[in-house]
């Protein structure tokens, strides 16, 4: 049964109550059902004029699609896009952005990179925290505003259809077809000759959804399509074979088409970029940037000061210059650090100047570590190394977060492990250490990656117990350490005596 409703103001549109359920069914149009919406009560005057379209009040509501619609070729994408992976879908709202004032020339370069003809593809990378995504969901707002925008897909590890490469392709194509009214009639016709592409390999939905439709717009101004957090896809077989795919196709065909990729400089995926039959690539690294964190981290806490009750008999400026000058140093110039204290101190339920003290206190103990979002991502980083190295990668992080600069030869020889075995080991934390080529050192991308470390409440299983105690100077050289006349060098390694050298 329908009753309109006196409660409300309708202008242009109709409102109807329905005690049951509503079974709809509309005209074919590609899935645009528009002016049709289901209405919860108003919670205030001011909201209960309704302007336009069809709005039914009901229990439960089923959109009935003629068989049409549902052979088309667009509504088989839209079963198989993972809408979540959208940069500005509702599962990941709110969504990261670049603080005003910050990463503005990092933006412009990839900018004008990818207004230069002779670029394809870009690879922005960058170490775990240094704010990947939120350029990337800047980028995709600066690039929706300018019409220039073809699709999104923002990866996120283990989730069902964000985590999973076979969903890529076809989301793209769904949503390129929706901002390009030429595309939409050639890729809906592509899939609905052959419904089966959305479950062929991704070197095929590439080519059949996105570069075949694409190729006769050859005329037409260039999408960009946007892909973000590669390195979370499930599978180092699925990476790579997404980026030869993107090779492969820009290196056969001219294409009104641009791609973007940012991911960790995970070795897997910087084997592909690096082979030499790439066309028209740019890589673009994330570099340190202390300036644009102290900016995040002043505006931040101005906003905290301003806001809060509890701040208005504290002095500005606050935080002092010294512990400005503190916290930036800790973020070793990149946005993750910096981002959790804000988050931290700005909680509702407590006064910003005790959070800050935590935050500064080494010897803190609370319930919950105000650096919760950090340790889930160094313990993630740190689990992807196999089990049975564990033991070895302790060895080798006491070595590091003492602070010495030994090779990677060096420290072999020190644990008695084989050439390669430290490459090997630490292969899956790029993202947290600068592995540099022999003869060069290990060093920590992160000042907050060794205080992890070395609290056991915040590292578990991966906890130091501190730096490794040595019996003579770490600075003797690894050739006097293994010189046939040299006595043998006794180190403690986490209780365990090791010998290094030997004697004649």
């Amino acid at each position: 049964m329908f009753s309109n409703s006196s409660d409300f103001q309708v202008h242009g549109g109709t409102f109807c109550q329905v005690a049951g359920d509503v079974h709809l069914q509309v005209p074919p149009r590609l899935g645009e059902i528009a002016g049709i919406s289901m209405l919860e009560e108003p919670s205030s005057a001011h909201e209960n004029e309704i302007h336009h379209g069809i709005h039914i009040k009901t229990r439960n509501f089923n959109n009935l699609y003629t068989t049409e619609w549902k052979t088309s070729g667009l509504y088989t994408l839209h079963r198989h896009a993972a809408l979540d992976a959208l940069y500005n879908s509702v599962e990941s709202f709110p969504q990261p952005r670049c603080h005003p004032e910050t990463r503005t020339a990092l933006l412009e370069s990839l900018s004008r990179r990818l207004k230069d003809p002779k670029t394809d593809v870009v690879w922005l990378h960058g170490p775990a925290g240094a704010g990947k995504t939120a350029i990337m969901q800047t980028l995709c707002q600066q690039l929706q505003e300018a019409g220039q925008l073809g699709g999104s897909f923002f990866f996120k590890r283990t989730h069902p259809t964000r985590g999973s490469g076979r969903f890529l392709f076809a989301t793209l194509a769904y949503q390129l077809a929706i901002v390009d009214p030429a595309l939409k009639v050639r890729i809906s016709k592509t899939a609905e000759q052959n419904p089966t592409l959305v479950g062929t390999s991704i070197a095929s939905q590439l080519r059949n959804l996105l570069v075949d439709p694409c190729r006769a717009e050859s005329s037409c101004s260039p999408h960009i399509l946007v892909i973000d957090g590669l390195d979370e896809c499930d599978g180092v077989v699925i990476q790579q074979e997404i980026l030869r795919s993107i090779r492969s196709i820009f290196c056969e065909h001219t294409l009104p088409l641009k791609i973007i990729l940012a991911s960790r400089p995970e070795p897997d995926i910087r084997e592909v970029f690096e082979a030499p039959s790439w066309r028209g690539l740019y890589s673009e690294n994330i570099e340190q940037s202390f300036a644009d964190v102290k900016t995040y981290l002043r505006r931040e806490f101005a906003r905290i000061h301003r806001e809060h009750s509890t701040m208005s008999t504290v002095s500005t400026p606050w935080p002092s210059f010294t512990v400005m000058n503190e916290l930036v140093n800790k973020s070793s110039g990149y946005f993750v650090y910096a981002a959790t204290v804000i988050k931290f101190v700005d909680d509702k339920e407590f006064r910003p100047t005790d959070q800050l003290e935590i935050i500064l206190d080494p010897s803190y103990d609370t319930e919950a570590s105000p650096f919760e979002p950090l340790d889930k991502l160094y313990f993630q980083i740190l689990s992807q190394v196999p089990t049975r190295s564990r033991s070895r990668l302790r060895d080798i992080l006491s070595i590091v977060c003492a602070g010495q600069q030994l090779s990677l030869r060096h420290i072999e020889q020190l644990l008695d492990l084989q050439a390669g075995d430290v490459s090997l080991i630490l292969r899956r934390l790029h993202s947290v250490l600068h592995v540099a080529d022999e003869p060069g050192s290990i060093t920590t991308r992160h000042a907050s990656f060794p205080e992890f470390l070395m609290k056991e409440n915040r590292s578990s299983t991966f906890h130091l117990v501190g730096p490794m105690p040595v019996w003579r100077d770490w600075q003797v050289s690894c050739s006097e350490y293994c010189h046939p006349r040299i006595c043998p060098t006794r180190i403690i390694l986490h209780g365990s005596l090791r010998r290094c050298g030997s004697t004649v």
